[in-house]
C-alpha cells in the first residue's frame, strides 16, 4: 500500500494518506475528491532499508569454496 501525497484542487490543502485498494480519498479539510495525486518517496523508504524487519548484518555465505 503506497503512501500518496495529495493537493486538494478546491481548497489547496496538502496532505498524505495510505491508499487501500480502490478507495478514493477525500480532503480532510473540505471533503472534496478533486485531488491532485503524487507518489511520496517516503512511502517506499522501509523496503529493504534500515527500518526493515530483517536483521542487519548483510549477506552471509554458508559453506562452499
Amino acid at each position: 500500500m503506497p503512501l500518496f501525497e495529495y493537493t486538494c484542487r478546491k481548497c489547496g490543502h496538502q496532505f498524505e494518506t495510505l491508499v487501500i485498494g480502490s478507495r478514493t480519498p477525500t480532503c480532510p479539510k473540505c471533503q472534496s475528491q478533486d485531488l491532485e495525486k503524487r507518489v511520496s518517496p517516503v512511502g517506499f523508504a522501509g523496503v529493504g532499508g534500515a527500518s526493515s524487519s530483517r536483521p542487519s548484518g548483510g549477506c552471509r555465505s554458508t559453506g562452499g569454496g
